[in-house]
This record gives C-alpha cells, structure tokens and sequence, in this order.
C-alpha cells in the first residue's frame, strides 16, 4: 500500500534491496514510494508529434485551456501546442478505463476503505509566477489511501501523487513519451493496457496485454505484479478488462487482493458502508432461517403437524423475534395450536 510522504530522502538502495512476497514471486522493489514528487522536471526539449503516435497537434492558448472539451495527450505551454487524440474517443478507449474503476471499486469493498478514482483529471506542472507549464491527461488514476487532491488539478510538484496511472493504448502508444513525463514527474506505478475485445477494430499499438511499469531510480521497469495492489498480477488485469463478464476466477482475485490490502490495513468488507450494512442484513436473514428450520426440526421430530398457520407465522419472522423461544416453544408444546397460543402469547410486561 502507498505510504505518506515523509520527507526521507529517496534512497535506492533500499528500493532495490531483493524481496520476496508470500505469493512466492521475487521482486526487487521494497516499500512504495512516497506520495510527493522527488524526481527532476520534464526536461524542456521541443514537442514531437512522433513521440505521440495516433495524435495530431493543435495550437491550443494557454487562455482557451481551462474550456477545451477534448482529450489532451500532452500540452505545453512554451509552445502552447497540444497533442490530441487524431481520431475522437470511441468504446474501444472509454470501456477499459470504466472497467478498471469498476474493479477498483470492488478492491475497496473487500478491503473496507475507500478507494479513489478519477478519470480523465488534468496533472499539470507550474512555473515559479504559477502558470501552467505542463498539462497530461491519464485515462484513469487512483489514490489508494488519503491524502487525496482537493483542487480543480493535481499538481505533481505539490502532491499527493496517484498511487497508479492507467492509460488505454488503442492507436496511441504511451511508451513513446509519455512514460518518460511520468517518470519525470515521479510517478511511482503506471499501467499501459491494449485491449482485445473481438469488436474492437484494427490497432496499432501492438500486443494485447496490461504491461505495469514499477518507477525506479529515474526510469520505469516492467513487473509482472502491481506495487500498490499488491499481488494483482499484470495477466489478471488485463484478462478481467476484456471480459464480456466478471468470470469466477477475476471475482476471486478481486476479492484477494482487497482481503490482503484490508488485512495490511486492518480493515475488511465490514468496515465499507455498503457492503456491511449488505452483509449484515445477509446474516440477521441467516440467523432467521436457521431458526425457521430448527422449528421445523423439532416439531417433525416430535411427530406434530405443521399446519399452514405455523408456516405463516414461521415466515413472519423478523429480528425482533425471540427465536430462542419459539425454539423452546416448538420442544414443548402439545400441538401446532398449542405452539401458536405460546409464540403469540404476549410478554410479561418489566413492570408487572
């Protein structure tokens, strides 16, 4: 899990001390790194629109910036050129990064804690009077633990940095560029995934497959398992981005994933909102039904009959029930009439 920055200085050495994890695969990352900016800036060489395939350059001032619709791969202000998606953004793009937010969502449940997940936000970089320097746009990001972003921007040389970043290469490639602004601007966990959905048309940005790029030192180095998810491995990302479904299989690691983030964390599915109050009204249903078939139990063991009154009544069961009563009530009663008389009978009053 991310940890808050500390002001320590960043020491590679350490990051690069051998580990193995209990899932038996050999990393050589150690703790993840700190949730504010310690690399240098995006060195100022010219904008290359090569560096951007599937993008086209636009001249975009730095005062029509803030009402610009679209999409910005890349814009700076130096030149006040931005690179654009060439073709508009389509399902084969928008369906992954919704996927992934989904998956997310399920992570925190099942650790208990919130997750947070933004889409196409602006990270920028300033200058020394303020002014937008920089301007990326990622396809997803998420924040694994607070602080979180408060502003209309995240600024990366401010803080807190997302823990990941995801981006969808469908005919762009993120590998050209933008993975060395990322690295620049201390980014510690991106993932590049190209889809591979049978509907989706041509691509040119290679292999299908979520390739996760762990930052070390000053670049990027490919893992075959998340740092920030810890042990939701590359293979299973992207398998469970381009199902039609949620299999058996992405349910089970979804739910290991937050189940190990919770226990870290000492939190589990309870601790969620929603999915405790679910999980509790699933148990206080439980608890009614194993009383409804103990009755049935002992009242068939005794040879009485379970007239469709009982049943009604049986089924009328609700939490303010004493089911140890009527437990008690189905062992000792002569007959269905006699067990109604005594679950129906009203209670002593306390002060009687």
């Amino acid at each position: 899990m991310a940890r808050e920055h500390t002001g320590a200085p960043f020491d590679p050495a350490a990051r690069l001390s051998a580990m193995v994890n209990p899932d038996g695969y050999t990393s050589t990352m150690a703790d993840p790194l700190p949730k504010t900016p310690t690399a240098p800036r995006e060195p100022r060489r010219p904008l290359d629109l090569a560096d951007f395939p599937g993008c086209k350059a636009v001249h975009l001032p730095v005062e029509e910036l803030d009402d610009y619709e679209g999409h910005i791969e890349y814009w700076e202000a130096r030149t006040e050129t931005a690179a654009i998606l060439a073709e508009p953004a389509t399902l084969y793009h928008d369906v992954p990064s919704a996927g992934v937010a989904r998956l997310v969502e399920m992570i925190a449940q099942a650790r208990g804690t919130e997750i947070l997940a933004l889409g196409s936000v602006d990270l920028v970089q300033r200058g020394e009077r303020g002014d937008v320097e920089i301007l990326m746009q990622p396809d997803a990001l998420f924040f694994l633990d607070r602080p979180w972003p408060t502003g209309r921007d995240i600024d990366v040389d401010r803080g807190p940095l997302p823990d990941v970043v995801v981006e969808v290469d469908h005919t762009t490639d993120s590998r050209q560029r933008k993975l060395e602004v990322y690295a620049s601007m201390g980014f510690p966990e991106v993932w590049v995934e190209v889809p591979e959905p049978a509907w989706l048309a041509p691509r040119t940005s290679g292999l299908p497959r979520l390739t996760i790029y762990l930052l070390e030192g000053d670049g990027y180095v490919e893992s075959a398992v998340s740092r920030a998810f810890v042990g939701w491995r590359a293979s299973e990302i992207h398998r469970a981005l381009n199902e039609e479904g949620k299999s058996a299989e992405t349910v089970a690691v979804v739910r290991r994933v937050g189940r190990r983030l919770g226990r870290a964390a000492g939190t589990g599915p309870d601790d969620d909102r929603f999915l405790g109050t679910e999980r509790e009204e699933s148990r206080a249903e439980g608890r009614l039904e194993m009383a409804r078939s103990l009755v049935r139990q002992a009242l068939l063991a005794r040879d009485l009959a379970i007239t469709p009154a009982v049943e009604a009544w049986l089924e009328r069961l609700s939490a303010t029930t004493d089911t140890t009563a009527a437990i008690r009530a189905a062992v000792e009663c002569r007959d269905a009439e006699d067990f109604l008389r005594r679950v129906e009978a009203p209670r002593p009053s306390a002060l009687s």
